[in-house]
């Protein structure tokens, strides 16, 4: 390739929509073939036999392989100024062909023939490769991927934002900035890149987008289905070969070894395919299409892109929005993605008691759900008008309902990939009943959003857990009975609307007022700042200090288990300082978005997948646990083996899209890889040391870590605290005395660890019913710890002394366990609404409380 040209091939490549067209509709099985030898590709060509097209890294090379094999294999050969072969190739009078893997070569775009090509095969892998030298001459393209590549240089961060549009008429400046940079960086030859290589005074990228055109030759999509291919990568440099299979899994693709693979199997299932692709004409049956609902736009915009560019339809109901609805053919489906914005019902308010018919049977009555878009507020009443600021921009489901309808009757099927618990179950359910005469209806349950999770999903559908749903009403009609009425009675008795109690939202109250109580009582303690310890009831300026140690042993420790709901909540709060709302958010975009599993579980387990990835990133340092729990919940992990600053770097390239990103997505992300590949680590070890501490006559015992070695600890530190060694011997200290609480102040994440230990709330409410309290002005946070308010107090007080029975940790703590045993089809749902009922009964709402007062004695205590 003469000097330069390449560069003008890397800005086609880079200045291409990658993140949105690179995917291509595949049902292919991609084999490491091993070593680049022909014995290796003959080997394959026997095994597979007819219809193989073989892509060569250069023309030359293309020349050598045609050369050889023809002297045993019928084939023939594809340049730009020979298509000769190619018509033999189609006529049947050769078996294989060989040509160039060149991105617009016809071998790679100028090829349809399903019938014919079964299996492809790459000796030497599609790279594009680049001298140190040429950097000078590099094109704009080029410049802005090795500058995402070195964007931990601190000269590079604040080129970042022009990087997306940076263009050598606007730039020329930053850009021979860059170039300096880059170069410098390159001719370090420190940097370590698992989806590229450099080294001996070059680059070299590897051309997934070449690869995936290629092999997509294999498999073709018609009426009745998609067609099996097979495509085999042969690599003698194994430094290439990681880095193209490293990249290439940026696109969903994984490589088996060939050594798993079953030969007889893949034949048959290749020549199954193209004889259903002869007979389409008879075919009575086609890929149908399908209305596939989720939650979120997000997450409908990231699926869709799974399988290749979709199409975008906009279905409109008179003047309302339009409901966005990406079209896309899958190898088993026509889907038609689409977001229902999460509930689309929710019980009255107006009539019956609060919105539950009870006279015979317990019977909800459900409205769709309108929102205002200009003041947010919620409410079911049937009318046009927001209730509170009284504009009429006002948002209805019911419109997105009667769009969604329109569709599902056009597709006679649909299926519902709304969130795996009880709230995604419930949604579904309300859809299921909604559409049920216009289409058939299933049920797809994924816990990640990525391609493979999704086909999984598609293959294993199932229907509405009616159990799940009956527990999540009961849940609904419980909090609504018993929050509606003490939230009237505390409006009445308060004369403010903006008051309200729940069943789980008292008792975390409740746990913030004793606490504030004990925080106020105080105790004396000395520091000594230059130990590191403390001693209480200590009041000397000065002492004598004497340290003995007694033992000291190494042991070796087992990494802390994978995040859950609570534990990631008390994380962010304590490292990331963000509260449980943000929190929540935070992970919520990262899993719509494709980059985590399912952010609200209470489970550790680690699925094979999961094992998979976690082998794929730590190597030799990998050990692997499953951290065995019931039930189908994972514990929280990444769906690639990307740390942090590579997933920014793909992000930046558009290699991988994702929306709504920034600082704390990816603080978060990287807390959350971390923590996952620290669980999978071998155990590490410590050192620890036990000393005998005499302070102004006092005997003290402390033991303490002094030292931490193993991969667990350098990703995640968290897991054990390493403190300094304590100096041996006599010696006069300095001694601080402070008056400090008995007890501190709780946090956040001390509030999400009492729920989970105490059972009383679900790893989907933590973060709301913190919020929650909050939002009512209950609570104030200063410095990171939750103090009560005076409102607090007054409504904790209130509700504890007049209806403990309800508010109460005890009672919440068996409701919790009742709707589990619901889930589980243990008990009727209907029976335990009628017993609630009985109880709720004896609230009257309708009387006010005209006088309450909290005792002398609190008010002191705040």
């Amino acid at each position: 390739v003469k000097k330069g040209k390449h560069a003008e091939l890397f800005r086609e490549l880079l200045d291409f929509d990658v993140g949105s067209s690179i995917f291509t509709l595949r049902n292919i099985d991609d084999i490491d073939g091993g070593k680049a030898t022909l014995e290796n590709l003959s080997k394959i060509l026997r095994k597979m036999g007819k219809g193989g097209i073989i892509y060569a890294a250069s023309a030359q090379l293309a020349n050598e392989i045609h050369a050889e094999l023809s002297k045993k294999f019928k084939i023939g050969i594809v340049t730009a100024t020979n298509k000769k072969d190619f018509e033999r190739f189609e006529k049947g009078e050769l078996h294989y062909l060989v040509g160039t893997a060149y991105y617009y070569g016809t071998l790679v775009r100028g090829l349809d023939l399903p019938e014919k090509i079964r299996y492809a095969v790459f000796y030497g892998a599609p790279v594009f490769k680049l001298k140190f030298e040429e950097i000078e001459e590099a094109k704009v393209g080029i410049i802005r991927l090795l500058a995402y590549v070195f964007s931990d240089d601190e000269r590079i961060k604040p080129y970042l934002p022009i990087l997306p549009r940076l263009s050598e008429e606007e730039h020329k400046k930053e850009i021979e900035e860059l170039r300096k940079i880059i170069k410098e960086n390159l001719l370090k030859a420190e940097k370590k890149v698992e989806d590229l290589v450099i080294r001996k005074n070059e680059v070299i990228i590897p051309d997934v987008r070449s690869y995936l055109q290629a092999s997509g030759r294999t498999s073709r999509l018609f009426a009745g289905g998609i067609t099996k291919g097979a495509s085999f990568l042969l690599e003698n440099d194994e430094d290439v070969k990681k880095a193209f299979i490293q990249r290439a899994s940026y696109y969903q693709v994984e490589f088996k070894p060939m050594e798993e693979i079953n030969w007889k199997e893949l034949k048959k299932e290749i020549d199954e395919s193209r004889k259903r692709y002869k007979e389409r004409g008879k075919l009575k049956s086609f890929i149908k299409p399908v209305l596939f609902i989720v939650e979120s736009p997000t997450k409908a915009k990231q699926i869709s892109r799974f399988f290749g560019k979709p199409s975008i339809r906009f279905v409109k109901i008179k003047d309302k929005p339009a409901l966005v609805v990406y079209e896309i053919p899958s190898s088993t489906y026509v889907l038609l993605v689409t977001a229902c914005l999460g509930h689309i019902t929710d019980l009255i308010t107006d009539r019956a008691f609060y919105g539950v018919l009870t006279n015979h049977a317990i019977i909800p009555i459900y409205s769709t759900i309108k929102r205002c878009r200009k003041c947010g507020y919620q409410f079911t009443q049937p009318t046009e008008r927001c209730p509170r600021c009284k504009s009429e921009d006002v948002d209805d489901s019911r419109y997105r309902i009667e769009a969604l309808r329109r569709i599902a009757y056009e597709t006679g099927h649909v299926i519902i990939g709304t969130d795996p618990d009880e709230e995604g179950e419930k949604i579904a359910w309300d859809l299921k009943n909604l559409l049920r005469n216009f289409a058939e209806i299933k049920r797809a349950e994924f816990h990640e959003v990525t391609k493979h999770a999704i086909l999984h999903a598609l293959q294993n559908l199932r229907d509405v857990d009616e159990k799940m749903v009956e527990s999540q009403i009961v849940r609904r009609i419980e909090d609504r009975w018993t929050g509606f009425a003490l939230s009237e009675i505390l409006q009445r008795t308060f004369k403010n609307r903006n008051l309200s109690a729940g069943r789980v939202q008292t008792p975390v109250l409740g746990w913030v007022v004793e606490r504030c109580k004990e925080h106020k009582e105080k105790k004396k303690i000395g520091i000594i700042k230059e130990l590191g310890i403390s001693v209480e009831g200590l009041e000397k300026p000065e002492v004598e200090v004497e340290i003995k140690e007694v033992e000291q042993r190494l042991e070796e420790k087992t990494p802390l288990p994978p995040y859950t709901t609570d534990t990631l909540l008390r994380d962010a709060n304590a490292i990331l300082k963000l509260s449980a709302k943000e929190a929540i958010q935070t992970a919520q975009t990262l899993f719509e978005n494709g980059l985590i599993t399912y952010h609200r579980t209470d489970s550790t387990r680690v699925s094979e997948v999961g094992l998979k990835i976690a082998k794929q990133f730590l190597g030799k340092d990998f050990k692997g646990r499953t951290w065995k729990a019931e039930g189908a919940h994972e514990c929280i992990r990444p769906t690639r083996a990307i740390d942090k600053t590579t997933l920014q770097r793909l992000i930046y390239e558009k290699v991988i899209q994702v929306e709504e990103i920034n600082w704390k997505h990816l603080a978060l992300y990287d807390l959350i890889f971390k923590r996952f590949m620290s669980s999978q680590c071998k155990n590490y070890k410590v050192k620890i040391k036990k000393y005998e501490i005499w302070v102004d006559g006092k005997r003290i015992e402390e033991e303490r870590v002094v030292e931490a070695k193993g991969k667990a600890v350098e990703l995640y530190k968290w897991n054990v605290f390493v403190k300094p060694e304590l100096p041996l011997g006599k010696r006069k200290v300095r001694v601080v005395v402070r008056q400090v609480p008995k007890v501190p102040l709780y946090s956040q994440s001390d509030l999400v660890q009492l729920m989970k230990e105490r059972k009383i709330g679900r790893p989907s409410t933590y973060a709301t019913i913190i919020d929650r309290l909050f939002l009512r002005n209950y609570v104030k946070e200063r410095k990171g710890k939750v103090w009560v308010t005076p409102r607090g107090l007054k409504v904790y007080y209130f509700l504890s002394k007049r209806f403990s029975k309800f508010v109460s940790e005890e009672r919440t703590r068996i409701l919790h366990e009742i709707m589990e045993k619901v889930e589980r089809g243990e008990i009727d749902y209907q029976e335990v609404l009628r017993n609630l009922l009985e109880e709720v009964k004896v609230i009257k709402p309708k009387v006010p409380y005209k006088r309450f007062f909290i005792e002398e004695r609190y008010w002191q205590v705040f």
